[in-house]
């Protein structure tokens, strides 16, 4: 038989290509072999059901409890999408986002209209609120920032002997709202303080049970480099079937699961992907990732939110999956869609969940960022109150007539994903999680020299507000 060139890719993407090909040929005619003939000729997967076989000291205390899920609607734009991509979207947008970031500003005190600074406040100390709509670095070291309110704009001069101030500008990017502090001089306004939303201090939330989330993103099933076999320690893991008793007794106190997006590889996200796809339809993707959630057990409650190999909308912000194409995925009772970003309650603690794509335009403006240490980009979030600053990079942002991505209600833990690594950090009290991924290094990150960190679980207990991690790369416990 003759192999065709997509056939051949098929082929030599699978872990035993030999076994392959001693398994499926026979049961294909030729003598020219597509890449579509060896699909349809695959059996159809389908998860092992296995026999559920507990330890007998395995009474796992989320058992005990009902669900407490409660999903805010005010930040959900699902079927509240109403742009058209017309300017008067365009302003809407970016007024909208002026107006609720420069409102938190105002809350640590009064500031001036850029139009009455420029013709009364000559020598006048103020503080000003503005969007970014430039930055640039003068042939004398100084900083120059183009600031605009709704009444005029501005240039601001951060002096170069002020050196703390000059580092501190290099960590404005466009588009963010910002405060400046200073005084007008001629046409010029010399800071001498800039000033972000940021949050204030936080003091989370807690339970009064010792109840457990467990927090994850990147499944990818559909992928040749999906992690089946971790994927599936981890479920048996979940009802008690791996670890010592102290293990066990951890899995039982998980009541919840997020899923930070990219629930499926998807279908025609990059160029040549088919390669990469052990399954090739979505919809069958979707029915895979259903089987998975039908063998956790039925009293964890399961959150999910969309990523970019989702079938929906690219653009920021993301509406729900919708049951249509998720294979009716909300028939199970436990599971709950919700928007990306989308922010819920999880027995009273608050969870703001993001896929966080919106890190390829973060990384290259601010140097305080890398895509080694992901979850430092939650901090850039909280400090400018806002989940995609920039505007005209990756993704895209729709402009909504309200910018769903302005951080206006503060969680107690952000849950961010796209960048397959996991991280963790505390900044003012709210809790910051790149969950990792289940997936293996693809040729796309071994090109850019990410390092994924697959298979490792962050679980959050909701009583004591701390983080145990346990990894399914190797030896459960380890």
């Amino acid at each position: 038989m003759l192999l065709s060139s997509d056939g051949l890719g098929h082929v030599i993407l699978k872990p035993t290509p030999l076994k392959y090909c001693e398994e499926i040929l026979p049961k294909i005619r030729g003598p020219v072999v597509t890449k579509q003939e060896l699909i349809d000729a695959e059996p159809k997967f389908l998860p092992e059901q296995k026999i559920v076989v507990e330890h007998t000291d395995f009474k796992p205390l989320a058992k005990e409890h009902d669900a407490e899920f409660k999903e805010f609607e005010d930040f959900n734009v699902t079927g509240k999408s109403m742009c058209e991509g017309k300017v008067d979207d365009f302003v809407e947008h970016f007024r909208d986002r002026f107006r609720r970031l420069s409102g938190i500003i105002k809350e640590r005190g009064p500031a001036r209209d850029i139009e009455h600074v420029k013709r009364r406040g000559m020598g006048e100390k103020v503080r000003i609120i503005g969007m970014v709509s430039e930055i640039k670095t003068t042939k004398n070291g100084h900083r120059l920032i183009s600031l605009e309110d709704e009444t005029d704009t501005i240039n601001v001069l951060v002096p170069q002997s002020d050196r703390q101030l000059i580092e501190e500008s290099h960590n404005v990017i466009n588009d963010e709202v910002i405060a400046i502090d200073g005084k007008m001089s001629r046409e010029l306004f010399i800071a001498n303080a800039i000033i972000k939303p940021d949050i204030p201090l936080h003091q989370p939330r807690r339970t009064e049970e010792s109840l457990c989330v467990g927090m994850m993103s990147d499944t990818h099933i559909g992928s040749l480099l999906f992690m089946r076999q971790n994927f599936e320690k981890f479920i048996d893991w979940m009802h008690g079937r791996h670890g010592n008793a102290k293990q066990r007794e951890l899995a039982g106190r998980i009541k919840y699961i997020t899923i930070a997006g990219d629930l499926v590889d998807g279908v025609g996200i990059y160029p040549n992907q088919e390669y990469e796809l052990e399954t090739t339809d979505i919809f069958e993707q979707y029915r895979q990732f259903k089987q998975y959630l039908e063998q956790l057990p039925d009293y964890v409650e399961v959150v999910l939110t969309p990523g970019n190999h989702d079938a929906v909308r690219t653009a920021d912000p993301q509406p729900a999956m919708s049951n249509e194409v998720t294979n009716n995925i909300t028939s199970l009772d436990n599971v709950n869609l919700m928007s990306s970003p989308g922010y819920c309650s999880l027995h009273g603690v608050e969870f703001l969940l993001y896929h966080g794509a919106s890190i390829h335009s973060i990384v290259p403006h601010v140097k305080t960022t890398d895509y080694v240490h992901p979850e430092k980009v939650c901090v850039e979030y909280l400090q400018r109150r806002h989940l995609h600053p920039v505007y005209g990079e990756r993704p895209p942002i729709t402009p909504e007539k309200k910018d769903y991505m302005v951080i206006e209600r503060v969680p107690d833990v952000m849950q961010v994903a796209d960048v397959h690594r996991n991280g963790y950090i505390t900044y003012k009290g709210v809790i910051g999680v790149n969950a990792g991924c289940w997936q293996k290094q693809t040729p796309y990150q071994l090109q850019k020299g990410h390092h994924p960190t697959p298979c490792i679980l962050p679980i959050l207990d909701l009583h004591a507000t701390k983080l145990s991690i346990v990894h399914f790369d190797k030896e459960v416990g380890a």
